[in-house]
């Protein structure tokens, strides 16, 4: 098992490098004291990364024996467990919804009580270390008394952690089967909101810490940065057995095995006429996205040159490609960045295909042969073309002989290249607030689909676990997705982009019509809009989006979907 404490020095370090990755010259603002204080805080977390990788070793054979003892004590006690679907898109009601979240959370959370009850003879095993570096860095200053307080907030919840009592897994797990896998025990409930907790105070308050300290470091810290960076590697190479100890008790205790991925062979590869490079790739099977009509299927990447591939279309409309089935032969067309992709299969006596554009050229290509083993015989067409000149008008599949096996028209499909891309987004904190339970939410923006910047809400949980996530049609003026929590902690945070002629939008809740919040957004997110959100207990019965004049744009019944988000709840909840 990893240890906890292992874990946790991991994080930390992460935290540190990403904190200390600037090399210039440090900020007028910082003092003297300052910058001594902050080396000597990089000093004690590389101090405790080389003692936590000293005792390694020491702290997995503890935990090996606790291992050892919970697999004689409970094998099996959670092998009833409901299987997962093994369909990419399951067909199910919003109830049938909520009653797989609650599954997935009980068991993230049974899991996570193995691992703790494992990790705890490692923890402490490492207590000492962990106490020797809290009482080195409490005794430092610096001149903002907030750094101080968040050191000693992240420092105190660590030593919690790793002296806390182990979980009384088995008895956790047995009471979880004897319920039918529909409740946790009590125990089992509290401890997950008590991690859940410290999980997000501590992520919260080493991000604000990293923040202030970075302006006090200087030219000194790049060698400790990279001594810390190489301790970092070696806790993460000592990794590898930990993590199979983890998968072999999961297995012994009943936990369904996760399925490895197949390993990918490599059918064929080529060039396009766009100068990029792809690769027809096989592993795939069953019924991976085709509702269980599909045997044997194959993906296509596609990759720039001397750039590192990316899968362009998967999880769309064949890609993968089936090759099992001739009703899901059809060639597949998507528009990137003004690059047309052309894909699909033929059958198995197609050797080549020649793509005719709409300007009269015509691009010839060799399919990529799919043997027998693989679902074939059957064959691969991939091409990519520039768009923003002429546009694919139909494909023509040749046999060994040359002669045309058939003719396929393609539809009309125009891929012209935007005038302006955005700079890449990594990501930007939007708004934060509170649920009406009290906790804290952030709504964030990363990367850019159809040029706008993608939204999502972190709370804290894992958006498949205790959340759920809805995304309406962006034909309106407000395209709005929600963010939906069920009991115990439930809420609503409704959210999206609101573009012109749309100014502000109301809601109306069983206490009247409220405004949502308005958010300018800063021109280097290219947003074609503004960030309009509102945070409710229930989703609101109706939405009104009003212009500039205070007139009304249009007004949306949500009385399906709050039907549809009461489901999901009463399938959530526990008996």
């Amino acid at each position: 098992m990893l240890t906890g404490v292992l874990k946790r020095t991991v994080a930390s370090l992460i935290v540190l490098l990403a904190m200390s990755g600037a090399t210039g010259p440090a900020s007028l603002a910082s003092t003297t004291g300052d910058r001594a204080a902050t080396h000597a805080y990089l000093i004690a977390q590389y101090k405790l990364g080389t003692a936590v990788l000293h005792e390694a070793t020491a702290a997995r054979s503890a935990e090996s024996a606790t291992a050892a003892q919970i697999a004689r004590e409970c094998r099996g006690v959670v092998s009833g467990m409901p299987q997962p679907s093994l369909k990419l898109f399951p067909p199910s009601t919003p109830r049938v919804r909520g009653e797989k979240a609650r599954l997935d959370r009980q068991q993230q959370a049974i899991e996570a009580e193995l691992v703790s009850a494992v990790a705890q003879p490692g923890d402490s095993q490492l207590r000492p270390a962990e106490e020797a570096y809290a009482a080195e860095v409490r005794q430092l200053y610096w001149s903002d008394p907030t750094i101080a307080s968040l050191l000693q907030a992240v420092t105190t919840s660590k030593l919690e952690d790793a002296s806390a009592p182990a979980p009384p897994f088995c008895a956790d797990a047995r009471a979880w089967a004897q319920s039918g896998y529909r409740a946790l025990s009590a125990a089992s409930r509290e401890l997950e909101a008590s991690r859940t907790a410290r999980r997000r105070a501590v992520r919260r308050d080493e991000e604000s810490l990293g923040t202030l300290l970075k302006p006090h470091e200087d030219a000194s810290d790049r060698a400790l940065i990279r001594k810390a960076r190489a301790v970092e590697i070696k806790l993460l190479t000592s990794f590898g057995a930990a993590f199979e100890t983890d998968l072999r008790l999961i297995r012994i205790v009943g936990f369904p095995a996760t399925k490895e991925p197949q390993k990918q062979i490599v059918l064929g590869r080529g060039r396009t006429a766009a100068g990029t490079r792809f690769s027809v790739d096989a592993g795939s099977s069953g019924s991976f996205g085709f509702g269980g009509s599909c045997h044997h299927s194959v993906s296509v990447s596609y990759s720039q040159l001397g750039g590192s591939p990316e899968i362009l279309i998967m999880g769309a409309p064949n890609n993968p490609i089936c090759v099992s089935a001739a009703s899901t032969r059809h060639p597949a067309l998507f528009c990137e960045e003004g690059v047309e992709t052309i894909q699909t299969a033929v059958p198995g006596t197609v050797r080549s295909v020649r793509l005719l554009l709409a300007d009269g050229r015509t691009i010839g290509s060799r399919v990529v042969h799919v043997p027998p083993r693989d679902g074939g015989p059957a064959g691969i067409y991939a091409q990519e073309i520039r768009g923003s000149s002429s546009h694919a008008v139909s494909l023509v599949e040749l046999n060994a002989g040359g002669n045309v096996v058939l003719e396929l028209k393609l539809p009309r499909y125009r891929c012209a290249k935007p005038h302006k891309q955005p700079e890449p987004l990594t990501g930007a904190d939007l708004a934060t607030g509170s649920t009406p339970e009290g906790e804290s939410f952030t709504i964030r923006a990363f990367g850019h689909i159809n040029g706008e910047p993608f939204l999502s809400v972190d709370t804290g949980v894992n958006p498949e676990l205790g959340e759920t996530t809805v995304v309406f049609p962006a034909t309106k003026a407000f395209p709005w997705s929600l963010s939906l929590g069920c009991a115990p902690h439930s809420y609503v945070i409704l959210y999206g982009w609101l573009a012109p002629p749309g100014t502000s939008v109301t809601a109306r809740t069983p206490q009247g019509v409220v405004a949502l919040n308005v958010v300018a957004l800063e021109p280097r997110l290219h947003a074609k809009g503004q960030l309009v959100y509102g945070v409710f207990s229930a989703l609101p019965s109706e939405l009104t989006v009003l212009g500039a004049n205070g007139a009304t744009v249009y007004t949306e019944d949500l009385q399906a979907q709050a039907t549809e988000a009461a489901q999901f709840c009463e399938g959530y909840a526990e008996p």
